[in-house]
């Protein structure tokens, strides 16, 4: 199987434009529709007026769901803050009380990111390892292939040491919608179960677009591979892969894969405790995709793909979908690798026959004694069988197709 051949940042542009088409095309219906129905088309539009009217009827219905869609905006914004500061309260009760009331509000947000996301990180990844190595291992993994205990310390070591500075982005994000920077917004009701529905896809489409190409880029810019991500793909083995993988990325490198969840709150309305459910839900994900189990449920981005990404660098840069991977020709599916590496190993076994047929003939080697066989006087005996004049007298005799 021949890697696929990706389509280059340019000659994407097709593509990409008309994703942006048909997403905007959507988007702006959909915010359209949720003006109202005396808002929705101007009468001076030239448009007929059974679409005039099928309009407004659908808005009509949109905004009936929307009951509290007159909420002012200062409400939104009040209800958005004590909501927040409810969450806080959630985990900041752990410090003394006099602390916490000389914190700012921003700071202990962070702080509360900030110990969520090592429950998650720890809980997931510890829960994995016990059940996929400890109960099921025998049965999920071929021997030698279960990750050692140093690999993954060292996996949790940098994880720990970028956590402090992932949990800024969820913070940022906050603080940015309790300033009514964003489209965000605090209740279902404000937008209507039918639009919270569609927004969530549209919300989710953007994510999808945005962490495809900060991984792609990732890969692509070099000094951006060599600096930020390298770090993240030297566990690039199925026995150097494990769950504690899932963090372990220079602190920039992570923030940048996941910032597409804080740049889409600023163009799509999204209900902001759904926004941050999705965000730790990358936390539980990237634990899923570093186990190298392949789940076989088409067309997620599981941890069968994502194997497949740390052991050729080129392919699978997908969030949860593998959706943009096929439209931007990047998708190797397990099957399909699976099918690779047995081709490859027939290819390489017919280029070791290839290779002692012709050092026989050229008398490299004594004819009949195999790929052991004796050197013969002569030829270079170093660097091996492979020296320049045996490859000029293989590729003399028996040249290849």
């Amino acid at each position: 199987m021949a890697h696929p051949k990706p389509l280059p940042w340019g000659k994407g542009w097709q593509v990409t434009l008309t994703f942006a088409s048909i997403y905007a095309s959507i988007l702006i219906t959909a915010l359209t529709l949720s003006a109202g129905p005396d808002k929705v088309l101007p009468e001076w539009l030239p448009l007929p007026a059974a679409l005039k009217n099928l309009a407004r009827d659908a808005s009509t219905w949109l905004n009936s769901w929307a009951t509290e869609k007159d909420m002012p905006e200062e409400e939104r914004l009040r209800l958005m803050f004590e909501e927040n500061a409810w969450k806080n309260s959630l985990v900041m009760w752990v410090f003394p009380e006099d602390l916490v009331e000389s914190m700012p509000h921003f700071v202990q947000t962070w702080l509360r990111n900030w110990i969520l996301c090592a429950a998650v990180y720890f809980g997931c990844g510890g829960l994995w390892c016990y059940y996929t190595y400890f109960c099921f291992g025998d049965k999920l993994f071929r021997p030698g292939t279960i990750p050692a205990m140093k690999d993954m310390w060292e996996q949790i070591k940098v994880s720990n040491v970028a956590m402090p500075l992932y949990s800024l982005l969820p913070a940022a994000a906050e603080f940015c919608a309790e300033q009514g920077w964003t489209m965000a917004y605090a209740r279902v009701d404000n937008v209507g179960l039918p639009l919270y529905v569609l927004y969530f896809f549209m919300y989710m489409a953007a994510v999808e677009f945005g962490v495809y190409w900060a991984h792609r880029g990732l890969h692509e810019i070099k000094w951006a591979y060599r600096v930020l991500h390298h770090a993240h793909h030297k566990y690039n083995k199925e026995h150097t892969l494990s769950p504690f993988a899932g963090l372990a990325f220079h602190p920039i490198d992570g923030i940048c894969q996941a910032i597409s969840y804080a740049i889409a709150l600023f163009f799509c309305p999204m209900h902001f405790l759904t926004h941050e459910v999705l965000l730790f839900a990358t936390g539980v994900w990237t634990t899923n995709i570093h186990d190298c189990i392949h789940g076989k449920v088409f067309p997620i981005m599981g941890a069968g793909y994502h194997t497949i990404h740390h052991t050729i660098y080129k392919v699978n840069y997908g969030h949860y979908f593998t959706f943009f991977d096929a439209l931007y020709n990047t998708c190797v599916t397990p099957e399909e690798y699976e099918d690779g590496k047995s081709f490859a190993k027939e290819l390489q076994e017919g280029e070791q026959e290839w290779e002692v047929l012709a050092l026989e003939k050229a008398g490299v080697i004594a004819a009949g004694s195999g790929a052991g066989g004796t050197v013969m006087a002569g030829p270079p005996k170093s660097p091996g069988p492979r020296t320049r004049s045996s490859t000029r007298a293989m590729s003399a005799v028996y040249p290849k197709p």
